[in-house]
């Protein structure tokens, strides 16, 4: 089992990379943007994101699903043919959407910021051409994943995102093109990007397209569409709302808390890349389901530590004034900062609902993940509705939370009856038990150095107190030879 295990945190740590890289473009980019972009242009860059992610599972309509579960286990020849019917196939329903976007930019801009004018048009038309793009890179990135080449895919997002980080500096910083020259940038980013990809796969594609075989896939992956489309309900009709209600400032005010919390989604993206071959490879082992309840354990026990570190220390970090730069964010952006524990925290369950669904997929018991997605995603929307007048955009972040909790519990809920894992539920309640007493004694600390000092303090005892309260004399024995193993390697 722990054999596995280190297998898969290898996998993860590599997934993480690429991973953490790509959607760190966002993260990185926040400071640079909140010093040249007002909160009211980056809550246009921010609705605009919003129906990029809204139109994406259009163009993937659950194939990227489909293609793992039929094609991970074929021979390399079935499938250099699977990736380039599927290309062809993107090619066809995503350039048809992309030109209809296209033709009708200026009412989609209209419905995207009801004062949209120009400027806002032209973004319409440059997304367009971006989520064609982007989801064929995404393909050839699932490839990669099912040929488990974790190194290509990790440099590959790094190239992304240095093009990316490269082109925002010369076009908003540097040609001060404002928030079009975001949108200018991501589009040569997909270009390029889509460029270096195809070197790689073309010699290895064969265009194959036949409906005999797809008609499966369709049968498959169609029912995630509206999965996929509720669960953007959840993360981005908040943004929205908050437009309505409260205006384009606050939401791209709130947009900048929440992009700052997504480094805990970062962790649970990585988590997700690496399992989902993990867990269709080990799915016939004798010893599987304790392995899938040991790294639901474990994965706790990480995004515990992370949860605790980066809701006390992110903010003091990105108020530091640097010398001849001033603070990461711009003061204008600061009051988003509330959200951010908030937001982190339910993407922790993000990553638990990853491994919930093991027993879904394995029992192909899919058409229930409507279902649950989809409650989840008229929560969050009537709640929105109803409650950002009242609380603010506060209220959209915890029903963020209360969204993947329904999302995670529902589906733990559902399979529990079909397919049993042993969770070690007395040991994950510890974790968060002790993981929330730490937070709160941090929480009644002074707001001075010496308060940050011993915040720091907590942090770095809550590793300790796992390691003798919650591991195993077998885990802790297998932890300090692997420390030990480390520390000898020079690493």
């Amino acid at each position: 089992m722990f054999t596995k295990i280190r297998a898969l945190t290898k996998q993860t740590a590599v997934y993480g990379i690429g991973t953490i890289a790509a959607r760190a473009v966002a993260f990185l980019l926040l400071p640079y943007y909140s010093h040249l972009l007002s909160p009211a242009e980056y809550g246009v860059y921010a609705l605009f994101m919003v129906m990029i992610t809204i139109f994406q599972p259009l163009y993937v309509h659950g194939m990227d699903i489909a293609l793992l579960r039929f094609s991970a286990a074929e021979e390399k020849k079935t499938q250099g043919r699977d990736l380039g019917s599927l290309l062809v196939q993107t090619v066809t329903i995503g350039g048809t959407i992309s030109l209809l976007l296209i033709l009708f930019a200026p009412e989609v801009a209209r419905v995207v910021i009801s004062s949209a004018g120009e400027t806002e048009i032209r973004i319409t038309r440059i997304s367009a051409a971006v989520l064609l793009l982007d989801t064929l890179t995404m393909h050839i990135f699932t490839w990669l994943r099912i040929r488990n080449k974790p190194g290509t895919f990790s440099l590959l997002k790094l190239f992304n995102v240095l093009l990316n980080i490269g082109l925002n500096i010369w076009l908003v910083g540097g040609l001060r093109m404002g928030v079009i020259g975001a949108f200018y940038a991501f589009l040569w980013t997909s270009v390029g990007v889509l460029a270096a990809l195809l070197v790689i796969v073309v010699p290895q594609l064969r265009i194959d397209w036949k409906w005999g075989r797809m008609r499966e896939w369709f049968i498959f992956g169609l029912p995630n569409l509206p999965s996929q489309l509720f669960m953007v309900a959840v993360e981005f009709s908040d943004r929205k709302w908050i437009e309505h209600y409260m205006g384009v400032d606050d939401a791209g005010i709130y947009s900048a808390g929440y992009r700052i919390a997504m480094v805990m989604n970062m962790i649970a993206q990585a988590f997700r890349y690496a399992w989902q071959p993990f867990f269709l490879q080990t799915a016939k082992d004798d010893d599987a389901k304790e392995t899938f309840a040991r790294v639901l354990t474990y994965y706790m026990i990480v995004v515990g530590w992370v949860w605790l570190a980066a809701s006390l220390f992110l903010e003091p970090l990105l108020k530091l004034p640097l010398p001849g730069i001033g603070p990461l964010i711009d003061s204008s952006y600061w009051a988003g900062f509330a959200v951010v524990p908030v937001v982190m925290l339910a993407h922790i369950f993000n990553g638990m609902e990853a491994n919930f669904m093991v027993g879904i997929y394995i029992e192909k018991r899919t058409k229930i993940i409507p279902v649950i997605i989809g409650t989840a995603a008229i929560v969050n929307i009537v709640g929105n509705g109803l409650l950002i007048p009242v609380y603010g955009y506060m209220a959209s972040a915890w029903l963020t939370v209360a969204s993947y909790m329904i999302i995670a519990g529902g589906m733990f809920l559902y399979i529990r009856r079909h397919y049993v894992v042993p969770y070690e539920w007395a040991r994950i309640l510890l974790i968060v038990a002790t993981t929330a007493a730490m937070y709160a004694i941090a929480a009644l600390l002074p707001d001075t150095l010496a308060g940050l000092a011993l915040q720091l303090l907590l942090v770095l005892l809550l590793p300790l107190v796992w390691l003798r309260g919650v591991l195993s004399p077998a885990e802790r024995s297998g932890f300090m030879r692997w420390w030990t193993r480390r520390r000898g390697n020079g690493a």
